[in-house]
């Protein structure tokens, strides 16, 4: 069964096939660490990358899931104040992990319908609205790569004329809702970082958001053309920042 994974965390070898897992010393499967990637000489992903950033809005979401918790959670008549607050931390990891899943679940819907596996809600409303913004395109699903400047990932769409689609769930969305009010630079930087990874120098770049309740309900965002130089460079930058950081050296062992 082919199993849809979220690329965030993950590594990427020099051909650009997916290296998540290996086989480690005691036989067994595990995720691929840092260590390994500098012996196995991998690539981070473009999540990964991101990943170092700040994200203010996710950051105040987990701040607002924990107050939730807290104000919904009563204390038990046994239990510590220590015991109480790792209870509310739990809670409030749970909405994190829920929408995560969910995302991960209609992330899979998409890429089976593309790949002509399945007519689900979520794919058909998907497929309606790029043929809408983008008629007649030919689309490719969950193409991965490796560039040369040492990054890989998995785009969650392109087109063959260059149209780069990633998605994201959100909760809440509506009809109306305005694509332009949802995105950040953050998103630019993932779409022109995957032009880049597949030497596409003048991409169309769209960011396309998907309730997660009702995955029939789509809006999207095209990002200005003159705003890929500036996400290229931004990305690149975080690149040379993870790589400092991690004091990333592949084929060294770990120091």
């Amino acid at each position: 069964m082919n199993k849809y994974v979220a690329e965030s965390g993950h590594w990427y070898d020099q051909d650009g096939n997916p290296a998540y897992t290996i086989v480690g010393a005691n036989g067994s499967e595990r995720n691929t660490t840092l260590r390994d990637a500098r012996k196995l000489n991998l690539v981070p992903s473009v999540t990964t990358i991101l990943g170092i950033a700040a994200k203010p809005a996710l950051e105040n979401w987990k701040v607002d899931q924990a107050i939730l918790a807290a104000t919904t959670l009563e204390q038990h008549n046994s239990e510590t104040l220590d015991e109480f607050r790792s209870r509310i931390k739990w809670k409030s990891k749970q909405e994190g992990k829920k929408a995560a899943e969910r995302g991960t679940q209609i992330h899979a819907q998409i890429e089976k319908g593309f790949k002509g596996r399945s007519n689900n809600d979520a794919y058909c409303a998907v497929r309606d609205y790029l043929e809408m913004m983008f008629p007649g395109e030919t689309w490719v699903a969950e193409e991965s790569f490796t560039s040369p400047l040492g990054f890989g990932g998995k785009m969650d769409l392109r087109s063959k004329a260059g149209v780069f689609v990633d998605f994201k769930t959100k909760d809440g969305l509506t009809k109306d809702s305005d694509g332009s009010k949802l995105v950040y630079d953050e998103h630019g930087m993932q779409l022109s970082a995957y032009a880049a990874g597949v030497n596409f120098l003048n991409p169309e770049r769209m960011s396309v958001f998907i309730d997660r309740k009702d995955p029939t309900i789509v809006c999207g965002y095209v990002w200005p053309e003159e705003s890929h130089k500036r996400h290229l460079e931004m990305f690149k930058q975080l690149l040379s920042y993870w790589k400092l950081v991690k004091k990333y050296n592949p084929n060294e062992e770990e120091k």
